[in-house]
């Protein structure tokens, strides 16, 4: 009897914490809507809840749990020093961003504790809130970028679409709930990644008709957003998504023959998906110009002439891609300043920097006024080691390594359970993982200043938890 009650208690104990960390992705999810009581809740309830959480969660876990999880832990202890070797001793300056790595680091571990049916429980349903969520953003966020046009939506007003000039606004592309499009494109991106999973997961085939519409609406809103990082991410998914197709179904005894013939479906599907970006923009003017709409551009108003077509719509990208290429989009100077800024200031690698210094030194080296606008270092293990030098730098690297290899060994896993739907829960973290060396996304302030983390973040780490959980059961650690 003292077994069962024993039992009993750790079957709550590990759905509290689903709940827990499927409510957290949720709630950061509304912040775009509307910020100003977003951030009173998240001030009133939501620091209560998230400590609240924790304690709960370290007073039965303590540190335990796989080496991944420990990096994040020992790296979340970590930031938390630094500030205080920075002088920030109340947390004044810092307070939100090390709360935000606490949720970080207890959300991650979830998906290791549930057992199998509890973890596809508590993903349906974020995926079913969240990708119905995004689904009706992409909608207006499409709307109001096709046809030219800014509305305002309540209880805040918050803005879709053009209705200012102050990026200069040399293309059309998508603002939705007034957040730019390099943050926006990564929701689209990993509600895409949702659908891929559903689709070879419901055992009910009528459900893959519904996926596959919001599939291509997530795609095409993505094409719209025309951040390349994201693009790029997704093309290597459909690599990824390719090889995994390949392996279940082509089947001949020479195994040369089919590895290239797997390597050769792979590289078409990557240049496919890349160029069907282009194609989804070309042919949206073609029918926009057919249908020989009547409602007024509003935004047209605040882009540049070059960027407006004369002879119908023009929803093509002005961006040179070969001198995005060969400078990275002006990446390259913005890393290459980390050198002398920490040159100039040997003691950030021993200790890091408060967040809001992080970039004065950088923009001394940026070379030109243009570059200094930057406001971060444009590649998350970069962003570590200038937020909390080193030591931060080698935990999140080695944490980013063995996820590495757990989701490859995953993903070649021959284990009869590992399913087609469980290895492509490795497509949305090694997307992250391509997206991140050219954004910042995990381990440091969200780009995005209404929230020091958001749900890009938040859902990478509870899908990197699912994501192990398969990994360790289906491809457990060889003994030495």
């Amino acid at each position: 009897m003292q077994m069962l009650k024993h039992d009993w208690s750790d079957t709550r104990w590990r759905r509290f914490l689903a709940f827990c960390a499927g409510a957290m992705v949720l709630f950061y999810m509304v912040c775009p809507v509307a910020p100003l009581r977003w951030a009173d809740l998240y001030a009133s309830y939501g620091k209560i809840l998230i400590i609240s959480f924790a304690a709960i969660y370290f007073f039965r876990a303590r540190l335990d749990g796989v080496l991944e999880v420990k990096l994040v832990m020992y790296y979340t202890i970590w930031l938390f020093l630094t500030r205080l070797f920075n002088t920030d001793l109340y947390l004044q300056n810092e307070l939100d961003l090390v709360i935000s790595r606490v949720l970080c680091c207890v959300i991650l571990p979830v998906g290791l504790l549930l057992e199998e049916k509890e973890r596809r429980v508590m993903l349906d349903v974020v995926i079913a809130v969240s990708g119905a969520f995004y689904f009706v953003t992409a909608l207006m966020g499409l709307y109001a970028c096709i046809f030219g046009v800014y509305f305002y939506v309540p209880p805040e007003h918050v803005v879709f679409g053009l209705d200012n000039a102050a990026y200069g606004n040399s293309y059309v592309r998508i603002v939705a709930w007034e957040t730019t499009r390099n943050i926006s494109a990564v929701w689209f991106y990993l509600a895409g990644c949702m659908m891929v999973y559903e689709f070879f997961k419901c055992e009910n085939k009528l459900w893959r008709i519904p996926i596959c519409i919001a599939l291509f609406v997530f795609h095409l809103a993505v094409a719209f957003t025309m951040t390349r990082s994201v693009m790029l991410a997704a093309s290597i998914n459909a690599a990824m998504l390719a090889i995994l197709l390949g392996m279940r179904y082509i089947r001949t005894e020479k195994r040369a023959l089919r590895v290239a013939l797997i390597a050769v479906l792979a590289a078409a599907s990557l240049l496919v998906c890349w160029k069907s970006y282009d194609w989804l923009r070309t042919g949206t003017a073609k029918i926009y110009d057919a249908m020989d709409v009547q409602i007024e551009r509003t935004s047209d108003q605040f882009m540049t002439p070059e960027s407006l077509g004369e002879d119908g719509a023009n929803f093509s990208d002005s961006r040179d891609l070969k001198e995005s290429v060969s400078s990275g989009s002006m990446r390259f100077h913005v890393w290459a300043a980390a050198i002398p800024a920490i040159r100039d200031e040997p003691l950030r690698l021993l200790i890091g920097k408060l967040s809001h210094k992080v970039m004065d030194g950088p923009h001394r080296y940026q070379i030109s006024a243009e570059n200094g606008s930057f406001w971060h270092m444009h590649n998350y293990l970069i962003q570590v080691l200038m937020l909390t030098g080193l030591i931060g730098f080698l935990l999140v690297l080695a944490f980013s390594v063995l996820v590495v290899i757990r989701m490859i060994r995953l993903f070649f896993s021959a284990h009869p359970g590992a399913t087609i739907a469980v290895k492509t829960l490795t497509l949305p973290v090694s997307g992250i993982f391509v997206y991140g060396m050219l954004e910042t996304v995990i381990f440091t302030a969200s780009a995005d200043d209404r929230a020091l983390t958001d749900f890009r973040e938040l859902f990478f780490f509870l899908i990197t938890g699912v994501m192990l959980s398969y990994s360790y059961t289906f491809a457990p650690p060889k003994k030495r």
